[in-house]
């Protein structure tokens, strides 16, 4: 069996034991280039087969290829740097010793998220909320993910730009990119796997082409922290980019510099024996233990990201490999976890094989 069949019948047994209904990938290996497609992707309220242009809601990733980028892109422009603090952009924040840099590697000391979303009828009720929130930890004492640094990062975007987050990354990113399917609010709801069935306040029904995220969703779609539609073949061309230091086709997204700096880890945590336990670079997670990119992708030089919704990304540049996973794992419902160990194993699996893929 070569490496490839050998991956795909993996993910397929990982479907046969109901840790997602399906899933689509992208592996990139130094110039090559391998996809798989599996499953289905709809379950209710009938089964529909998936296909490699199924788009999947991207939740977290959103994070790392949209919001990050597009920061990255105003610190190169000289709009604004990493210790600029966050109130000099948007003077509702309270909080004036929390910078950029705090947000970016969530050592902001805000909470996890917005109390209650879903009862949120919109951004300027989000917005409200956040605004209102007194710290919940001291400002970089600790690694506390947030989306809510996320959703002001986004508020910054759109207040140096005096865009919408989702018109400056088309502009910066996807455009160049060729990821001519990545966006948000996507069009054709049907092409989109569905995700959780909600019965809420705002939502009732199976989510489909809507972003799952309850707060991203009051936003009207368009938030920092969620909200981006892709498939595997425009992951491919962001993965690429990062692997050519920032250069697609002959087009330059980003600084080779910036891309530097994206591998180096900006914060770190110990946890009992074991040493940087957790870290975090600008906006991504920099390799470090219990890591989604499994155990054998280099230490030093890969950065990853996970989405609630079943999706991940990561990339090794030492080993010039990168990989993306799509799943709508909270289909229908997310108390489906299976897919945190199913992860790790893919990598493993990848990493083990390299030299053996045709």
């Amino acid at each position: 069996m070569n490496a490839k069949l050998g991956l795909d019948k993996l993910i397929q047994n990982f479907i046969d034991d109901g840790a997602f209904p399906g899933a689509n990938y992208v592996l990139v290996i130094k110039d090559k280039t391998y996809f798989g497609s599996f499953g289905n992707k709809a379950l209710y309220p009938e089964v529909e087969k998936n296909n490699i242009d199924t788009l999947y809601d991207m939740a977290s990733v959103s994070k790392v290829v949209s919001t990050t980028t597009c920061i990255l892109k105003l610190m190169e422009e000289g709009s604004l740097r990493l210790y600029s603090k966050v109130s000099s952009y948007l003077p509702r924040f309270k909080h004036d010793q929390i910078t950029v840099f705090n947000l970016l590697t969530h050592t902001s000391g805000m909470q996890e998220g917005i109390s209650n979303c879903t009862t949120a009828k919109s951004k300027e009720e989000v917005l409200d909320r956040l605004y209102s929130y007194d710290l919940k930890y001291e400002v970089g004492r600790q690694i506390i993910y947030s989306d809510l640094n996320y959703i002001m990062l986004g508020e910054i975007v759109e207040t140096i730009t005096g865009k919408k987050l989702n018109e400056f990354a088309q502009e910066i990113l996807f455009k160049p990119l060729g990821m001519v399917d990545t966006g948000y609010k996507p069009v054709d709801k049907m092409r989109c796997a569905p995700t959780e069935n909600r019965d809420d306040a705002t939502y009732r029904g199976i989510v489909r082409g809507d972003v799952h995220d309850e707060t991203a969703y009051a936003c009207g779609g368009v938030a920092g922290h969620a909200g981006v539609f892709s498939t595997v073949k425009d992951m491919e061309h962001f993965i690429r980019m990062i692997l050519n230091k920032g250069t697609y086709n002959g087009q330059k997204i980003l600084a080779s510099t910036t891309i530097d700096r994206l591998f180096i880890p900006q914060v770190s945590e110990n946890h009992d024996l074991v040493g940087h336990y957790n870290r975090r670079g600008l906006g991504w997670i920099v390799n470090s233990q219990c890591s989604s990119a499994g155990d054998f992708t280099s230490y030093d030089d890969t950065i990853l990201h996970t989405g609630f919704t079943g999706t991940n990304i990561w990339v090794d540049r030492k080993n010039q490999v990168g990989f993306s996973l799509l799943t709508n794992r909270v289909h229908p419902t997310r108390k489906n976890v299976k897919i945190i160990d199913a992860r790790p194993k893919i990598a493993n699996y990848i990493m083990a094989h390299l030299d053996e893929f045709e």
